[in-house]
């Protein structure tokens, strides 16, 4: 997530936080989503759509702007992001009944965590 209002923090998802990603990320097929906030404030716009659509883009991530002050698209931000998950076949394991379920059991296995009824 990045302010859009400035630079440095759209700067700092491709310096710091995508490397980071990369380096400790254990899920191979994992879905990345690259939010800008306070499109409130779109009169202080520092970070055009078109770039960040780019970066999202070049770094395979889903693309949102919201505004958590007003609300708007927080909601979509969580429902693209799960959405995207349940699109990818590596992330969903097939049932007996063919429902597909979310390989959460597995992802706490990897992160020493205990068992859950997922």
């Amino acid at each position: 997530m990045y302010d859009m209002s400035r630079r440095e923090t759209f700067e700092n998802l491709a310096e710091i936080w995508a490397r980071e990603v990369d380096m400790y990320g254990t899920v191979a097929d994992c879905v990345k989503i690259v939010i800008g906030n306070k499109s409130d404030k779109e009169s202080d716009r520092a970070v055009s759509r078109e770039e960040a659509e780019e970066f999202a883009s070049q770094n395979g991530c889903l693309f949102l702007e919201c505004s958590a002050k007003s609300n708007a698209f927080v909601q979509e931000a969580f429902l693209e992001l799960v959405r995207g998950v349940l699109e990818t076949p590596s992330l969903v394991l097939e049932t007996s009944t063919g429902a597909g379920n979310v390989r959460l059991k597995q992802y706490r296995a990897q992160k020493g965590g205990g068992d859950c009824a997922c």
